[in-house]
């Protein structure tokens, strides 16, 4: 039996991921989407519905990272079981370093847009929202920054205006009433048929509201706003849910720290400050004191924005920090196993 391209699509699928599976193992591929995980079980969609698939024995010793298999992958499952034998190539996969760690913790995979969800009500902070960005950077990802509970506010095009010259190209930054307006309309450009969305924010946010205006009915369970703006914390799993037009999106539970991996998407984020940093006299130039410094001398100039330049170069320094202190653990990791692979044929000769 062929492969039902026409089921697979709105669930993402693209000539991207046909290219990866073999012709003599095309009549025979089952392909299917994760579309959540949950404590060694991964559920995975094929075109009709959800079920639940377990990874095979094989991967478990090959791949050691537990997030080898994560939301948003396309795998291929075993002709006669729902068993994983197989992960196919992601096109994108977002990450970021896991809360009160160093290692990377993949949010989700194979993703064309990232909605980054902001509250108008007391939440907003532009740093945080320009972290997001990095993720999104990093990842190659198109980011949309929604800018929620529009109705509280008086004059929300201000703060607008002030996330749309963080922007990349092609990006763009709305300010919406999600509890009360249909945001699918608003959207559109956005939700073209297979397309994968993923839903960021903190918690409280309005992340579930989100979610439910574009499915248009409540798969998930909102919160109320309490006085101090922080909303309950209703996202407990990342879920791959299809919307009415053909797309689907991912939503995610409230992030607390939005730790960067690595330091790639800072200069993509902040690409005029990067272009700027290779007319530096030194290779290694800190942007601060340095003589012959392109980006302090465009700063003082006044042709790129102080807080803009002061944000970059902590991202900057955190994500060369985290980068460097994964590569020393890595290292760590790979002596103690061979300490104990020597002790342990050290122990195996004197046995003998």
């Amino acid at each position: 039996m062929s492969i039902d391209l026409s089921r697979l699509q709105p669930l993402g699928w693209s000539n991207f991921f046909t290219a990866q599976i073999p012709l003599e193992q095309f009549e025979s591929a089952r392909p299917a989407r994760v579309v959540r995980v949950e404590r060694g079980c991964w559920f995975v969609d094929s075109g009709l519905e959800a079920f639940p698939a377990t990874l095979a024995g094989r991967l478990h010793h090959i791949h050691t990272d537990p997030h080898y298999v994560t939301v948003g992958d396309w795998v291929l499952l075993a002709a006669h079981a729902p068993v994983i034998v197989e992960r196919l190539e992601r096109r994108s996969l977002i990450e970021r370093r896991e809360a009160g760690g160093i290692d990377a913790q993949p949010l989700a995979a194979n993703i064309d847009l990232m909605l980054v969800v902001s509250g108008l009500d007391g939440e907003f902070n532009l740093h945080r929202v320009e972290r997001y960005l990095v993720l999104a950077a990093e990842a190659g990802v198109l980011p949309l920054v929604l800018l929620t509970k529009a109705d509280l506010v008086d004059d929300p095009a201000r703060t607008v205006a002030q996330v749309r010259r963080r922007l990349p190209a092609g990006a763009e930054a709305l300010a919406v009433d999600a509890l009360r307006v249909p945001l699918a309309g608003r959207l559109s450009p956005w939700l073209e048929p297979g397309t994968s969305l993923v839903v960021v924010g903190s918690s409280g946010v309005g992340k579930s509201t989100v979610t439910n205006n574009l499915a248009g009915q409540p798969l998930q369970e909102t919160g109320a706003t309490r006085r101090d703006a922080k909303g309950r914390h209703t996202t407990t799993a990342r879920s791959l849910i299809r919307l009415p037009g053909g797309a689907c999106i991912i939503d995610v539970p409230g992030i607390r720290e939005v730790g960067l991996v690595a330091e790639g998407g800072v200069d993509r984020q902040f690409s005029a400050i990067a272009e700027l940093a290779r007319d530096c006299r030194f290779v290694d130039c800190t942007h601060q004191s340095e003589p012959g410094c392109a980006v302090r001398a465009a700063v003082d100039r006044g042709e790129v924005d102080t807080d803009a330049w002061a944000h970059y170069l902590k991202l900057l320094a955190e994500g060369r920090h985290n980068l460097a202190e994964h590569e020393r653990r890595r290292r760590d990791r790979v002596f103690g196993k061979l300490v104990k692979a020597t002790v342990a044929a050290k122990k195996q000769g004197h046995g003998r």
